[in-house]
């Protein structure tokens, strides 16, 4: 446990704002919040990670300041300016965002640029889809809109396609095949069903929609359907949209299809950066995309296929939402699919925004949203993007007072992002080099407001200091400390796993130990991913979330905003008020916020949580089969890093607060230690997709978005291979090695 750096009567104490807080506004502290007890015997974070006790008072005055700057109604204002027209990435409707984003920013006092990257993508020429047989019929490729949304009819949207998709012309019987993982196109072949040359007809959902794709694509299938099942998001969630925030029959979920667990980014610049003179593959050439056609459609036209499917009855676990028996077919359903997709290579636009630091302005902490949207991307994503320009307003005015932040602030508004995270990947591609040397932290905002409830993922080093800032930011409707509304969501979501690990801890000899929150494990699917997977920088992913029932689709815009999801947009508001809270304190704290006590930990009970999966895999099986590598080694050089990373933080704890001395003779030292701990976590790339290079964090091969902690493990449990499992464990021994070396060295 840190030691306390206020006196106890500093911590209890919550001040408002000095002027009475209207009714559109929410309680601003001006000194360390109090969090209230909480279930399972945790322990409210206190102090502020990083500062000396003569220091807070300022800080926090600072953020305060910074936060009554924040209007719902300036947030309001920016989100129906981003969302008027459709801005799919690289059409000049996405320009107009960007030119508007720079002006803005460059109005609140940051020095904005526009950077244009050229990239590789498509855009539809023909979409068709029609059932030939038993009847013929049109089937829609496009929401009809609601009566009373004016952005519901978008007539200047593209049809529904997927980013990505091939061209091509499939004419053929329909087989459904549930989520389309691995194991449901297995499970057909074992019904006996013939796949080669048919359509498969999947749902969304447990997957990511580009590895479908590819699934279908191993399996022999010739083309795919993906659906949007009301059992994942329609009415057997919530009322649908105009009437809540479920997804309307006609809704279309679009998307990319990029094998996104095999490396984001450009997919004809895979592992380097994409420019205008550069190398660049051909389209022959590529791994990361697919060879057949695909197509998004509504669960209402979805339904039209489904009930004339025949065969057997769909295998337990397959039935969805919609009100018939499901069947895997084939049957009387035959499909016709077309399209015809422009590909060329194609300008996108960052908007990379600085305000300078004082005194190592080289270091940066970089924060990013994306811009671009398949249509209007009222939440995802420009929620984040009205946060963001908010926020670079009040942190704008707060440099207009003469204050400048310790570290550089870099607002990055990334483009591209829905194809495959375009432009964050090729900007972090082409300053690999200089973000590796001084990149402090990246804090990602996608869609920011989609509901109430706050998750928040990242590298676990940055765990205390997420929660010192939720303790210090109240939501909006409970009106209690974000802290305390997250962790009673963490103690009802994970208390029986939790009971059960300190079952296993007493059987081991090992002491209970209390309920934690932790931030949520980081795979890839946001702008996140080229620092944390492929440069090694600490990251942080927020979002308060919900149903999304009109994700990635037309009725994604301003009116369902407004009046559906954050009517008042007050947490619009708290999301800017925690991401400034989160930048200020990245930027302005004298030592570093970076804990690699709490990383060493969460890796030690990921190790333990593998060994109980791989053993149970191998029970019954042949020791030529079972998990049978000694785990010993790595636990040693995890400890080793955890005993390097609580010994420094003691050390540098204890000079913060009594101003020296410093280990290795500076602050400076120490925070170099601290910003090169998590990129020696870094390998030399994971079997067979090189380009994701942490050891610890990476998506699963076959997940796309969802982690896979210690993924060379993971993965070997996952597709039970004992022989991977043995040789996963050298590089990660050398990581954490390395890790605990750099942290060994501070003297």
């Amino acid at each position: 446990m840190k030691r306390p750096l206020l006196s106890l009567a500093a911590m209890i104490v919550l001040v408002c704002c000095s002027r009475v807080a209207q009714a559109h506004e929410p309680e601003i502290p001006t000194a360390i919040g109090v969090a209230e007890p909480a279930p399972g015997g945790i322990v409210a974070p206190t102090g502020i990670t990083g500062f000396a006790p003569d220091s807070i008072a300022a800080q926090l005055a600072r953020e305060a300041r910074a936060a009554r700057v924040i209007r719902p109604d300036s947030l309001r204002r920016h989100l129906r300016t981003l969302t008027e027209e459709p801005h799919v990435a690289g059409t000049p409707a996405d320009k107009a965002t960007a030119d508007y984003v720079r002006q803005r920013l460059a109005a609140y006092g940051w020095d904005a640029r526009l950077v244009e990257i050229p990239v590789w993508l498509n855009y539809p020429k023909v979409t068709e889809l029609e059932l030939l047989e038993p009847v013929r019929e049109t089937l829609s490729v496009r929401e009809r809109g609601v009566r009373g949304d004016k952005d519901g009819f978008a007539a200047n949207a593209f049809d529904a396609f997927h980013g990505y998709a091939a061209s091509g012309e499939v004419s053929a019987q329909v087989v459904y095949a549930n989520y389309g993982d691995v194991d449901d196109f297995k499970a057909l072949q074992r019904l006996g069903i013939e796949l080669r040359g048919r359509i498969a007809l999947v749902r969304y959902g447990r997957i990511f929609r580009g590895l479908k794709v590819r699934n279908a694509e191993r399996a022999g299938l010739a083309g795919v359907l993906i659906y949007s099942d009301p059992t994942e998001d329609g009415y057997a969630q919530n009322d649908p949209y105009p009437r809540g925030q479920g997804r309307p029959p006609d809704a279309i979920q679009r998307g990319s299809v990029q094998y996104l667990s095999d490396g984001p980014g450009d997919p004809s610049t895979p592992g380097w950066p994409s420019t205008a003179a550069g190398k660049r593959l051909k389209p022959s050439e590529l791994k990361g995309v697919p060879r057949i056609p695909s197509l998004p459609l509504s669960y209402g036209e979805a339904q039209r296929i489904l009930e004339r499917l025949d065969g057997p009855q769909a295998p337990k676990g397959w039935q969805g939402g919609l009100p018939f028996t499901y069947h895997v077919g084939p049957g009387s359903a035959r499909v016709r699919m077309k399209t015809v997709q422009d590909y060329a290579v194609r300008p996108i636009w960052n908007v990379v925004a600085t305000l300078t630091g004082r005194e190592s302005p080289q270091q940066k902490v970089v924060l990013g949203n994306h811009r671009d949207a398949w249509v209007y991307g009222a939440v995802d994503p420009n929620s984040g993007t009205a946060c963001m320009l908010e926020l670079g307003r009040a942190l704008g005015e707060l440099a207009a007072t003469g204050w400048r932040p310790r570290r550089s602030i870099v607002l990055c508004s990334w483009d591209g992002e829905e194809y495959g995270l375009l432009g964050s990947t090729e900007w972090g591609e082409a300053n690999a080099a200089d973000l590796t040397q001084n990149a402090v932290a990246y804090v990602n905002v996608d869609g920011a407001v989609s509901g109430r409830d706050l998750s928040v993922g990242g590298t676990h080093a940055l765990g205390d200091m997420v929660a010192e800032v939720l303790r210090d930011v109240r939501d909006p409707q409970q009106r209690r400390p974000l802290w305390n509304v997250v962790v009673d969501r963490a103690w009802s979501d994970g208390r029986t796993t939790w009971a059960a690990a300190n079952r296993m801890r007493r059987l081991r000899g090992e002491p209970n130990r209390l309920f934690e929150w932790r931030p949520g494990v980081l795979g890839s699917g946001s702008d996140y991913t080229v620092f944390v997977d492929h440069l090694g920088v600490p990251a942080l992913d927020m979002a308060f979330g919900g149903m999304h029932g009109t994700y990635h689709s037309v009725y994604d815009d301003f009116d369902y905003v407004d009046r559906i999801v954050d009517p008042g947009f007050q947490y619009h508001a708290a999301m800017t008020d925690l991401w400034q809270r989160v930048a200020q304190r990245l930027a302005e704290a004298e030592l570093l916020p970076l804990r690699y006590t709490d990383t060493a930990m969460f890796t030690l009970d990921e190790i333990q949580s593998l060994e109980e999966r791989a053993d149970d895999w191998s029970a019954g099986k042949p020791d030529s089969s079972r998990f049978n590598a000694n785990t010993t080694p790595l636990r040693a050089s995890v400890a080793r890093l955890r005993n390097a990373a609580l010994d420094l933080e003691r050390r540098s704890d204890a000079a913060l607060e009594q101003r020296g001395p410093w280990p290795g003779g500076s602050v400076a030292a120490v925070n170099t230690a601290l910003m090169s701990t998590e990129r020696a976590l870094l390998g030399p790339g994971l079997p067979g997709r090189e380009w994701f290079r942490h050891e610890l964090y990476a998506p699963g091969l076959n997940t796309g978005y969802a982690a896979v902690p210690l993924p060379r493990m993971g993965q070997a449990v996952l597709e039970g291979d004992a022989k991977a499992w043995g040789r996963a464990l050298g590089p990660i021994i050398q990581a954490f090695d390395r890790a605990a070396g750099v942290l060994d060295g501070v003297k």
